[in-house]
């Protein structure tokens, strides 16, 4: 790769995080697609534990950053040593998605490349591991609070907790808002089984071919999945159903750019420490240290103190 991601990525993170923050839907007619299931329906989802995975099809380049250790020295040295080894027609297809596309390279550095998640009714708990960071997560829905715990993996001292409101969904670096009123929203009757579960497709389309956006999303949704697992996706869209699958498709690019799935969703019974997370003092608070959450978080996803 000619340059390091994060300096690809520096200069474009700010205007991504900036999606805006209207509530208005666009509805298009519904699309007439559909598929037939003979699958067993699940009870609904209340309490449990959900395995998340992120990729990147059409090359190797998940598979790479997953063998990714910050804590062993430079991000920049690991990627070009574990790049070298493979083919030139894989090392092409990775300088394709990410060099010629700052986009797919900033979802590389923000995106939490696996997580788990724990449910219980209206709290949702997420334990994520980016590139760069870790990142804790607890909201409840009923209150429309949370707290999140976000620290690097190459420096367990550059750390920060913040206790947030519905305000802060979509605001911060870990997280962006497809802005509807700059989207159109279509139903569809397709349907698919998404880890043991029956899910519907629908898809928001940019009406908009800026550079550096997501010119497509298609969203699967369950009606047996609580909504307040939409509250912790990388990607807050205000679905009435749970999200278990993001195929988000960018401008420039061919085919789908990253997808955001549900890999397994088990039932069990949850304990307090299975929905608490890690904090760290002082608390930030999202209405009033917004400016200097968005200084620290920088820090951590690109490595400043």
């Amino acid at each position: 790769m000619k340059n390091i991601l994060i300096l690809l990525i520096l200069n474009t993170v700010i205007i991504s995080c900036k999606q805006g923050e209207n509530k208005n839907v666009e509805e298009k007619a519904t699309l007439s697609v559909s598929q037939t299931l003979p699958v067993t329906l699940k009870e609904d989802f209340r309490e449990g534990i959900i395995d998340v995975d992120i990729h990147f099809p059409g090359s190797q380049l998940s598979n790479i950053l997953n063998k990714i250790e910050p804590g062993k020295g430079s991000i920049e040295q690991q990627l070009k040593s574990l790049i070298e080894v493979l083919s030139s027609e894989e090392q092409q297809k990775i300088n394709t998605v990410t060099a010629s596309n700052p986009f797919v390279a900033m979802q590389v550095l923000m995106a939490p490349l696996h997580s788990i998640i724990y449910v219980k009714e209206n709290i949702a708990t997420a334990k994520c591991d980016g590139l760069s960071y870790h990142i804790e997560n607890t909201v409840d829905t009923h209150s429309n609070t949370g707290t999140v715990y976000v620290v690097s993996r190459a420096d367990t001292s550059n750390a920060i907790t913040i206790d947030y409101d519905k305000d802060f969904f979509g605001k911060s670096q870990f997280q962006t808002k497809i802005d509807t009123e700059t989207y159109t929203r279509q139903t569809t009757r397709e349907t698919k089984v998404i880890a043991g579960y029956i899910c519907k497709k629908s898809i928001y389309i940019s009406k908009t071919n800026a550079p550096m956006s997501v010119a497509k999303l298609e969203v699967w949704t369950s009606e047996q999945m609580p909504k307040s697992l939409n509250f912790i996706h990388p990607y807050y869209i205000e679905e009435p159903n749970g999200i278990m699958k993001i195929d988000l498709f960018a401008n420039g690019i061919d085919g789908t750019a990253m997808v955001y799935e549900f890999k397994t969703v088990s039932k069990k019974k949850l304990s307090a420490s299975d929905l608490s997370i890690v904090e760290k003092k002082p608390v930030y608070k999202a209405k009033t240290d917004f400016q200097k959450i968005s200084g620290k978080l920088m820090g951590i996803m690109f490595g400043a103190n």
